[in-house]
């Protein structure tokens, strides 16, 4: 059976975009935002791809619900920026994947492309199981993609830049490799 996906977002969708590329390799059948004026939804929509908006106070038994209604099998947060509860995780564990823009274990949780690039240390992506904890599941790859950036001359924006790109890259390929 092949592995139906959605896709949890917040704002731009530029990694949503990127598994909308290989649309025809992996099935991204819905997209949720915790956002309604999210740019991502517009991307999904245009791709002739399902979109939900959650609420501000989400009603994670609901959402668990409908995406079994609409035979979700797996879950990818990709800019996702809310904490996901344990109750939500266990229903679906070793389903639901994360995207995070550092080399897990370090810089764990939000802003940590800014503190690898104010320690001038090595950045990198990692996709990786979500558990209880934030940014603790068992890591499924990663990929070191700059080297102290300040030492090299790369500005905060430039490293960010690098990191988005490989971002994409490293998500398709985990997508596609199978989780």
């Amino acid at each position: 059976m092949r592995k139906r996906w959605a896709v949890l977002i917040s704002g731009r969708g530029s990694n949503l975009g990127a598994l909308l590329e290989v649309q025809d390799e992996i099935q991204t059948a819905v997209v949720v935002s915790s956002k309604a004026s999210a740019d991502g939804l517009l991307k999904a929509r245009r791709a002739g791809v399902a979109t939900l908006i959650l609420e501000k106070k989400i009603d994670w038994a609901a959402l668990d619900a409908e995406l079994r209604r609409r035979r979700i099998t797996h879950v990818c947060l990709a800019g996702f920026m809310r904490i996901v509860p344990q109750e939500f995780v266990a229903q679906w564990k070793n389903r639901v994947v994360n995207l995070h823009p550092s080399l897990l274990p370090k810089y764990p949780g939000l802003q940590s492309i800014e503190v690898a690039f104010d320690a001038d240390d090595d950045l990198g992506v990692t996709v990786h199981y979500v558990d209880e904890g934030v940014d603790t599941g068992d890591v499924i790859l990663q990929s070191r993609c700059l080297k102290s950036p300040k030492a090299n001359g790369y500005s905060l924006a430039h490293t960010e830049f690098l990191v988005h790109v490989a971002e994409q890259r490293l998500l398709k390929r985990a997508i596609r490799s199978g989780p």
